[in-house]
């Protein structure tokens, strides 16, 4: 195969998705259209700023998560960023081998460890979240304000839809 793929925009198929799916081929399936629209974002948005700052995009995540929620756990971090463990434990072992997390012994659990930003990790976010804001704003320009809200209006929609489907 040379070259690269294109996959249009099918929604004939979503209007019409036959019984039990059907008429919907894989690159129709909007799980498959989310993740890749997701990899492509994230790729433009986020590149520049994390290869000059030498940070992954996991590492880049738990220290946004740690500046939001504050010190937790592991686990607690990686529920809260929908992070699977081993790419949590390669982001935390990088943040930590660099001084940017600190992780210390929970006094209500002993096998339980807690991380914390360092001033170090504080101070690579500074520097960083301003440059990832703009590349957001850039991003959202290009939609109208309606637009925005179906899309705000459609994300909360579908993760209610996936959220209770986890809880049954």
């Amino acid at each position: 195969m040379g070259g690269a793929l294109r996959v249009k925009s099918n929604v004939k198929n979503w209007i019409k998705p036959g019984v039990d799916g059907a008429n919907l081929e894989v690159d129709d399936f909007l799980s498959m259209r989310i993740t890749n629209l997701s990899a492509l974002l994230l790729r433009i948005s986020t590149r520049r700023y994390l290869v000059e700052h030498e940070i992954s995009l996991p590492e880049w995540r738990v220290l946004t998560m740690l500046v939001r929620y504050g010190s937790g756990t592991t686990r607690a971090l990686r529920d809260a960023s929908k992070m699977d463990k081993g790419q949590m434990s390669r982001a935390l072992l990088g943040l930590e081998r660099r001084k940017l997390v600190q992780r210390r012994a929970d006094a209500t659990h002993e096998l339980r460890h807690v991380l914390q930003i360092s001033d170090k990790g504080l101070e690579l976010y500074r520097q960083i979240m301003p440059q990832a804001r703009r590349a957001q704003v850039a991003l959202l320009q290009h939609l109208t304000i309606e637009e925005r809200k179906t899309l705000d209006s459609v994300i909360n929609k579908l993760k209610a839809v996936a959220e209770s489907e986890i809880e049954d």
